[in-house]
């Protein structure tokens, strides 16, 4: 065994090995959770204790991955919430699942259609659930797959009845990308008339002759969290006319959102 593979400390069942590149990541977020402003390289480094160059590549990689991040005309590094995120994803996801998989899976025979459901992932809408359709042509979302916010249903929905900071940050999002002004004011009119109407029924941007039926899902504050789409494929054996698969759609999104604490109790 090399000295540099030495174990740092014993415990039950663990052996300790130094593992620099990790520890100097570790250090530098452990610390920058407790500093209210931004900090340069430099300053870090030195409260630290480590040199500039020790860190510098560390830094790069939390900017990129998006653990830092650096206000417009500031060379300081600030902490951004995606830890906060990470920490909270897996059990809010669980307990959104297991809020909706029953009234989703009671959904898709009473509709004839598929319905599949998505949180916002950073700028991307996250499918979480997906349940299929009982008849043998059914519109299908893999479970896991991530699409652009603004080119859903559902992650405009989840878009328009954001707080107005998410908005923005979105909006900043698709200005860096070159997004055409046009194409944000459009997201914008489209957000007017989804607050207007509480929800999204259009034609899907995806798929030709697929009405999107997308409506919001709340937690217990009254946020939004998640937002279920039932696209909507006409053919022979899909009995259920649309409207009445929109009205069924938002029936079901209430008892998700009582299941989840909002307007009354889930069931």
């Amino acid at each position: 065994m090399k000295d540099d593979d030495a174990p740092l400390a014993e415990g039950p069942g663990r052996r300790l090995y130094p593992v620099p590149a990790a520890e100097k990541t570790l250090d530098i977020l452990e610390f920058m959770a407790a500093q209210p402003g931004g900090l340069t390289p430099t300053e870090m480094a030195n409260a630290l204790g480590r040199s500039v160059h020790e860190i510098y590549r560390v830094l790069l990689l939390l900017e990129a991955r998006g653990y830092l991040y650096q206000r417009q005309g500031e060379t300081g590094y600030r902490l951004s919430l995606k830890l906060f995120d990470l920490a909270h994803r897996l059990p809010s996801v669980r307990r959104l699942s297991d809020s909706a998989l029953l009234v989703m899976q009671e959904l898709a025979p009473a509709t004839l259609q598929s319905c599949h459901l998505g949180v916002l992932s950073g700028h991307d809408l996250l499918i979480v659930l997906q349940v299929d359709s009982p008849l043998p042509m059914r519109y299908s979302v893999v479970l896991g797959a991530k699409f652009d916010f603004a080119e859903t249903s559902a992650g405009a929905v989840i878009y328009a009845l954001s707080p107005e900071p998410v908005r923005r940050r979105l909006d900043a999002w698709m200005q860096a990308e070159g997004r055409p002004q046009e194409e944000i004011l459009r997201l914008a009119e489209r957000a007017e008339r989804i607050r207007a109407d509480g929800m999204e029924m259009r034609e899907s941007l995806a798929v030709s002759g697929v009405t999107n039926i997308a409506v919001p899902v709340f937690d217990h504050m009254g946020h939004v969290v998640a937002a279920m789409t039932v696209p909507y494929m006409p053919q022979r054996a899909a009995t259920v006319p649309l409207d009445r698969v929109r009205d069924l759609a938002c029936a079901a999104a209430q008892v998700i959102s009582a299941n989840l604490g909002a307007r009354g109790e889930g069931r």
